[in-house]
């Protein structure tokens, strides 16, 4: 083995991705960052790799697994002749900003916030990059299990829409309607005159880009020389706009242009890494003619005593019906028992609510993997 010729993947691995040594793989370099640092796309999923030889955006490698136990370690091998083995699996849903990526950028905001309060007035951001590093922050705010519904669901809409994803597919509906309404009074209920300028405040796409132009200028580069913690924002900055830019790649690649939806999976900011949470939309892109008008989502929560539940969600007209599922009988008991409760909290918001418990090892772990099972009954479909 050559030392030169090793990439080490920093993030770890989905369950669902199930690697063992000597599997090849193609990986396809996305960006390139500094310290040898670069973001990956191995077919189900991206990661953060340290690379040790020289690569650039755009490079398609080829590598077999030598290790795959704490970390997993690939070697660059010759381009494989004749038909290519499978890389990994087939494209799969898009991959939204990981969790890791947010507590990386949280974790610099802390940093570089509490550095320029020891030495007031020092080495300060100017006033547009300190709006966005104060959006940026509230954006990363984690979610609070123990909010109530309406609270929640509203921080949960506005979380999946400012994902950066949907940037300039926002911009251009915003953009259109407001061409569409020219000379003529607005509705009663119309949005504000300014909805681009709005989103461009609110979107986190957009609040990386003034970040990282400030950083690019000479101030913030003298800024990073002086302090460390910019220099760790401005990285994780950079990374994290890497992750959104790849997931819009994955949503324009002509063949998810062809599946009637648009499956997207969310990574949730959580308060504490013992309880972490996992969500999927499939955002609808034509709907079958006579297809009843259903929404259904599902979520993945890792939590501290209970291990991981699911829950899937079917949203009909008025009526909900939530599925959980559970790793065994003691936990189905458990969660049963209260099922009225879950059922008369769900009720102030719609007609009917159904709750079903069910023991399914095999469903939670199909949480990440079923996405890329033909169209079935296994498909989420949603709106927000």
């Amino acid at each position: 083995m050559e030392i030169g010729s090793i990439i080490d993947i920093l993030r770890v691995l989905p369950e669902t991705f199930a690697l063992k040594p000597g599997d090849l793989l193609k990986v396809n370099v996305l960006e390139v960052f500094e310290q040898q640092r670069a973001l990956v796309d191995l077919g189900r999923f991206r990661a953060t790799a340290a690379i040790t030889f020289p690569v650039a955006a755009g490079d398609e490698l080829w590598v077999r697994v030598i290790e795959t136990q704490n970390q997993l370690r690939l070697q660059l091998v010759p381009t494989p002749a004749g038909p290519a083995p499978p890389a990994g699996a087939a494209a799969g849903p898009v991959q939204a900003v990981p969790a890791e990526s947010f507590q990386q950028v949280q974790a610099w905001i802390d940093q570089l916030v509490g550095a320029e309060r020891q030495v007031p007035g020092s080495q300060r951001l100017p006033g547009d990059a300190q709006q966005a590093l104060e959006a940026l922050r509230i954006f990363l705010d984690p979610f609070e299990p123990g909010s109530s519904a309406d609270i929640v669901a509203r921080k949960l809409s506005k979380f999946c829409d400012d994902s950066g994803l949907f940037l300039e597919l926002r911009l251009a509906d915003a953009v259109k309607r407001d061409a569409d309404g020219a000379g003529r009074p607005p509705a009663p209920d119309a949005p504000s005159p300014d909805l681009p300028g709005r989103i461009l405040t609110t979107d986190l796409k957009a609040r990386l880009m003034l970040l990282k132009a400030f950083f690019e200028s000479p101030a913030g580069r003298e800024l990073i020389t002086d302090s460390r913690e910019a220099a760790g924002l401005a990285r994780a900055a950079v990374e994290m706009l890497a992750d959104i830019r790849a997931g819009q790649e994955q949503m324009a690649k002509p063949t998810a242009a062809a599946e009637p939806f648009q499956m997207v999976h969310f990574a949730l900011p959580m308060t504490d890494d013992r309880h972490q949470v996992q969500l999927k939309i499939a955002y609808p892109r034509r709907r079958p003619a006579g297809t009843a008008d259903g929404h259904r989502a599902a979520i993945l929560l890792q939590l501290d005593r209970m291990g991981a539940v699911r829950a899937d969600l079917m949203l009909l007209g008025r009526s909900l019906n939530v599925s959980i599922f559970v790793s065994g009988p003691e936990l189905r008991d458990l969660v049963t028992r209260h099922a009225p409760e879950v059922r008369e909290a769900l009720s102030a918001f719609f007609e009917n609510v159904g709750v079903h418990v069910s023991v399914s090892a095999q469903k939670i772990a199909q949480f990440e993997a079923e996405d890329w099972r033909p169209l079935g009954e296994t498909q989420v479909d949603v709106r927000v």
